[in-house]
């Protein structure tokens, strides 16, 4: 059975901005990004929650369905991080990009780091799903400390809520990851795209040529040993999902949760919840913070 919740979600997925290795986008993106939104004291002012997940991995969808654009990659391919803002209701939405500490603090820093150009984002509503994988009873980490991968769902109709065809496609999901990822899959959540008029998401991360997501499947995994798994469900599911699934413009990306903030559990913003990558040794380049 799947439970819903009421908080509003903000997910945005982007890649980082000319100039810049990876380690040096991750460590300012979580380091000074992190650091600035939980900044200031008014509740208003910030997410109710924050979680950046870095990503390690991901595969993308053809420009074409045949001839050379089969193998290209869309113009837009290559993702870095994926944020995740969740929301009390959507007059926080509001207040909080009305801000001045958004406005004058957050904002701008963005132009550190970002493509705002290639920027693919979406409000949704999360909902819990059940998985019936031996994993299931005994998770091998908390949510918002996880290995997950994040499924981006676009249709071919272009549809940006997403309630009617996450109710189609969800079962369909859910049948391929208890076949294949039995011991590698713990948990999953859908987050279902809204369309609201109350926030214009494009003027603030960019991306408005985009192609729109109807949902965002995440899923949490034993580790990044376990992608093979999490593939093969994929490609079962898109073949199932034909109809429904727009192959070239869906992706999948494998990343690390980072817990930046949560004010309802008084859960702080600290450097020792930066993920680590093996492939990414050495100090940062930042400065020490004071």
């Amino acid at each position: 059975m799947a439970t819903s919740t009421g908080i509003i979600k903000q997910i945005a997925t982007g890649r980082r901005k000319p100039g810049l290795t990876r380690k040096e986008f991750f460590d300012h993106r979580f380091q000074i990004h992190g650091s600035i939104s939980d900044a200031v004291d008014d509740k208003n002012q910030k997410p109710h929650k924050y979680i950046q997940t870095q990503i390690f991995d991901s595969a993308y969808g053809p420009r074409g369905e045949a001839g050379p654009l089969l193998n290209a990659n869309q113009t837009w391919c290559g993702r870095d991080d994926t944020t995740e803002l969740f929301f009390r209701d959507w007059d926080h939405v509001t207040a909080c990009f009305n801000s001045d500490h958004v406005k004058k603090v957050i904002a701008p820093d963005g132009f550190e780091f970002a493509d705002f150009e290639t920027a693919i984002s979406l409000m949704a509503r999360e909902k819990e799903l059940q998985v019936s994988t031996r994993l299931a009873s005994k998770p091998t980490a908390q949510p918002d400390y996880a290995t997950v991968a994040m499924y981006f769902v676009s249709t071919p109709d272009n549809q940006r809520n997403g309630h009617a065809v996450e109710a189609q496609i969800t079962p369909l999901l859910i049948t391929e990851l208890e076949k294949h990822c039995q011991d590698e899959v713990w948990g999953i959540r859908a987050n279902v795209a809204e369309v609201s008029e109350h926030f214009d998401l494009h003027a603030y991360f960019g991306g408005a040529d985009l192609p729109p997501y109807a949902v965002v499947y995440k899923i949490y995994i034993k580790d990044e040993a376990y992608v093979p798994s999490i593939r093969k469900a994929q490609k079962d599911f898109e073949a199932a999902a034909k109809q429904q699934v727009d192959t070239c413009r869906s992706f999948i990306v494998f990343s690390k949760e980072a817990l930046i903030l949560d004010v309802e559990k008084d859960v702080k913003f600290s450097l020792d919840r930066q993920p680590v990558f093996a492939d990414l040794p050495g100090p940062s380049h930042l400065k020490p913070a004071v």
